[in-house]
């Protein structure tokens, strides 16, 4: 790289480097929309630095307690005992070169532009890893093929608040669903019909939904359900959701998001970085249900 000479002081004002990286990275923040809100829907803690892997804790329930007898000692003694999930953090990252020539052409908006693609990259990236885990949950329901209606979804709930495991127990509230929009256009159809409805559609809740359609993050049997853009669909027209209390995935994030800028003068160009680093995974399998439904376009 050539080097350059310049008298006086460079100061924020005037520092392209400085005015440059704060574009990019303003950018790159704002892109993290909620198209994928599979990140925010689970449990979150930030690792301090430092530190290789997070282990996380979590205690298996006590036993009853037992009645007792007047005069007589207690003998029964009940033992703390603990699971623990150990998350090792990965390096994520994504980088775009511009030439300095297509920058000088369009001063500020390219960076912008960079920054702003960049940041829905590392989400969707961030989103995509979250989304693999809900494979994972031993209780699924559905099938290739099945619509998603009330019934399945009212049975996943009780499924989930019902004492199945006798170290988690019952998963506790609040429970979401994460959910590709096809899918959820199934449950509001099923939500929506007239046929199965006393008085048809005209009033309560199936003319509420008609109406305003659904905003993105409703209640159905008072559960959140979220659309999230980056569930795939499979070859045979089906998709894989979760519904899941917030505790049963966890997400492990390292240090805040870096952002470069490097140049290369032989070049002429201008190379941007964003990178970030996490880990994911199942923390309580009993907490959470695979949705496995269908997803065919429905126009």
């Amino acid at each position: 790289m050539a080097s350059v000479t310049n008298t006086g002081i460079t100061i924020s004002s005037t520092d392209s480097l400085s005015s440059g990286q704060k574009i990019f990275i303003a950018n790159a923040k704002e892109a993290f929309e909620p198209a994928a809100p599979d990140p925010d829907l689970i449990s979150s803690e930030r690792m301090p630095s430092g530190h290789k892997q997070w282990d996380i804790l979590t205690y298996a329930r006590l036993s009853d307690a037992t009645a007792l007898t007047e005069g007589v000692d207690m003998t029964t003694v009940q033992q703390l005992y603990a699971n623990y999930l150990s998350i090792n953090p990965t390096e994520h990252g994504v980088i775009v070169t511009l030439s300095k020539r297509a920058i000088t052409r369009q001063p500020g908006s390219l960076e912008r532009q960079a920054g702003s693609q960049m940041g829905v990259s590392m989400r969707a990236r961030q989103a995509k890893d979250v989304i693999a885990l809900y494979d994972g949950f031993s209780k699924s329901v559905g099938g290739s093929g099945t619509t998603l209606d009330i019934t399945h979804f009212r049975g996943s709930v009780a499924y989930l608040l019902t004492d199945n495991d006798s170290e988690f127990g019952p998963a506790p509230m609040p429970l979401r669903m994460s959910a590709q929009s096809e899918m959820i256009s199934d449950l509001i159809l099923d939500l929506t019909d007239a046929g199965s409805r006393v008085g048809g559609v005209e009033d309560g809740l199936s003319a509420e939904l008609v109406q305003r359609w659904w905003r993105g993050a409703d209640r159905a049997y008072g559960v959140q359900v979220y659309h999230s853009a980056y569930i795939t669909v499979d070859s045979s027209s089906d998709a894989k959701g979760g519904l899941f209390a917030q505790e049963a995935l966890h997400i492990v994030l390292e240090g805040n998001d870096e952002s470069t800028r490097e140049t290369d003068e032989s070049r002429r160009t201008t190379e941007y970085g964003l990178f970030k680093s996490w880990g994911e995974a199942e923390r309580a399998d009993p907490h959470g249900v695979e949705m496995y439904f269908n997803a065919a376009a429905t126009v």
